[in-house]
């Protein structure tokens, strides 16, 4: 790889690359002013009595946005775009009248440039064979995640879209009643619904789209690193796992986060070549590690793995000025990560944002007594299979040591042994390291959450069935134990397969319950309706919305002062909070949905039937 000079002696950096002090200066400033200014138009977007309506969106449960004022409201938009504008000029002034500055911001947009080239160039160089092997793997894989994003019934992202999506700009962005807000996805989300209302189309379709990016992102990158056979093994087998699957099929933001940990991956990789492209590899690290804390807070899990590798890496080696630079793009990642939370901070508060109730911190001894099966059965989740899957795990953990074991002593072919070098041992770290962060928290993380962290353990997988393949004594061996590799990445298909398949029915038969009572009431004569349950609220919403649009709907969480309510919607047999206790039948019922039709002049207090 040629090598790049820059016009610069002062750098961030002490190894035989090193990026210039001005460009990483630029670059932070430049990412910093870009998410001020996103957070100022998020505010300007919407003014603030219609800020102030936020919580009738979700008026559930007794949680309520910050009791914040026009002039905060302001202030902060004011003090965003400011801020924003300094930024720029501090950052990019220079270039005005500084010829050598100008000279080293064209050498590191070219050095972008050609490492996007680069990766390019690496799937043109497949051999026909491969290329069509590689496609039809693309083709299988696009064509399952189309068939589940059609399939896969509605759920977290039907409230996604319900709540935050279908609300506008600030409601995506900065209203955070439920951890189900993975606001960077929603926003891109939020622009497909410009385009196309449509719940599939601005829910799934972008996921779809990112997730074949991000399979294509982790292959190119693992083909320059380690060839082609282990990048099609590891990208494959990481894509048909249940988990990848379902989450390829539903509007939510855990592909984001995948593709977003393979640009942190690659960037950590890069950073640690001799000759390897700084400028690039710092803005992947700075960028993606903005973005995907702005998708997900548990992308930390993925910066610290980037941060603690990197920088022990530097400890060891002794580069002071690395560690600097450590620091400041790891300070930079966290204040653009707050710039583009600053209108969540300001209306739903800090609270919000970190006090998840589905993640809590455990007691110590509570803890530390369940840290092991948690640890299972995460592992085995994320290796195919919740309760056995873990074996698939170990099994694979032990034949990595043994590679790491014969490199050690030096008796790996030369290949084989650069890509552990480079590509084994940093995948290692990324699998194992979170859980010292999941200790510190003590949280246990949902299996979702940690879904990013399978496609390190395959590339660990797939160096070690490519290494046996290789230690093949004759060509009938070697078509043996390809045709026993087919035969075992098929049924692991099969079986990622069916296991998405076989979760659907019971949510989809609670769905379409759901579904069919929203259009029974869209078949009778109009008028309000009482909807105290806010499961059944959010899904009639939904489907009101997505479905039967022309009807004249007037949908209530809570009773209201002097309303008539034509129509009040309850769980049958009394199940859930709301337990109506009404002398006459319900005039709709199936498995999930009682509806009462109210006859005229019938008045009801339904605060005594909440429970």
């Amino acid at each position: 790889m040629p090598t790049v000079d820059y016009p610069d002696a002062l750098s961030f950096a002490g190894a035989a690359r090193r990026l210039p002090i001005y460009l990483g200066s630029l670059l932070i400033s430049g990412v910093l002013a870009a998410c001020a200014g996103w957070a100022a138009v998020v505010l300007a977007s919407t003014p603030w009595e219609e800020a102030r309506q936020l919580d009738t969106i979700f008026p559930f449960y007794a949680w309520r946005t910050r009791p914040y004022s026009a002039t905060d409201y302001h202030a902060a938009c004011l003090g965003l775009a400011t801020c924003a504008a300094a930024l720029a000029g501090v950052g990019f002034a220079p270039l005005l009248w500084a010829a050598r500055c100008r000279a080293a911001v064209a050498t590191g947009a070219r050095e972008i440039s050609h490492a996007l080239a680069g990766m390019a160039a690496g799937l043109r160089a497949l051999s026909r064979p491969q290329r069509g092997l590689a496609l039809a793997v693309l083709a299988s894989l696009t064509a399952l995640r189309l068939y589940f994003s059609l399939a896969n019934p509605e759920y977290d992202d039907a409230v996604s879209y319900e709540v935050f999506v279908s609300k506008g700009l600030l409601a995506t962005s900065a209203f955070y009643p439920i951890p189900n807000n993975h606001v960077f996805s929603n926003t891109i989300s939020l622009l497909f619904y410009q385009l196309h209302p449509g719940f599939w189309w601005s829910m799934r379709l972008p996921v779809l789209l990112i997730s074949t990016g991000a399979s294509v992102g982790w292959f190119a990158g693992l083909l320059r690193r380690a060839g082609f056979r282990v990048a099609l093994l590891a990208v494959g087998l990481f894509s048909v796992l249940q988990l990848s699957l379902y989450h390829a099929g539903v509007g939510r933001g855990y592909w984001l986060l995948i593709g977003l940990a393979g640009i942190v991956f690659f960037s950590t990789l890069e950073l640690r070549r001799p000759d390897g492209r700084q400028l690039a590899a710092w803005a992947g690290l700075l960028v993606a590690g903005v973005l995907g804390c702005y998708t997900v807070p548990p992308f930390v899990y993925v910066l610290a793995s980037a941060y603690s590798w990197l920088g022990l890496q530097a400890l060891r080696q002794r580069q002071w000025p690395r560690m600097g630079a450590l620091l400041a793009f790891g300070l930079a990642t966290l204040a653009g990560a707050g710039l583009l939370y600053t209108p969540l901070l300001l209306v739903s508060g800090w609270a919000a944002l970190t006090g998840n109730g589905y993640v809590a911190t455990l007691p110590v001894g509570e803890f530390w007594h369940g840290l092991p099966g948690y640890i299972w059965h995460t592992e085995g989740f994320l290796a195919g299979q919740r309760t056995l899957g873990a074996g698939i795990t170990l099994a694979g953990l032990l034949l990595a040591g043994r590679l790491f074991w014969l490199n050690q002593a030096g008796r790996l072919p030369a290949a084989v042994a650069t890509a552990l070098r480079t590509l084994g041992y940093p995948a290692l770290w990324f699998m194992l390291f979170p859980y010292a962060v999941v200790v510190v928290q003590r949280v246990y993380p949902p299996e979702r959450v940690m879904l990013y962290k399978a496609q390190f353990f395959f590339v660990l997988l797939a160096l070690g069935l490519d290494w046996l393949l290789q230690q093949s004594p004759g060509p009938r061996q070697l078509r043996v134990r390809q045709l026993l590799l087919g035969a075992g990445v098929a049924l692991f298909t099969a079986y990622g397969t069916y296991a998405v398949v076989r979760v659907n029915p019971a949510a989809r038969g609670t769905n379409a319950a759901y579904h069919d009572g929203l259009h029974w009431l869209a078949a009778q004569a109009p008028g309000p309706v009482l909807l105290p349950e806010p499961t059944q609220n959010l899904f009639f919403r939904f489907y009101a919305h997505t479905q039967a649009r022309q009807h004249p709907w007037q949908l209530d969480y809570a009773q209201q002062p002097g309303r008539a309510y034509r129509y009040v919607v309850a769980f049958p047999n009394r199940r859930g909070y709301f337990q109506p206790e009404f002398p006459f039948p319900p005039a709709y019922h199936n498995s999930s949905v009682d509806i009462y039709a109210v006859p005229a002049g019938y008045t009801f207090q339904s605060a005594a039937w909440l429970h």
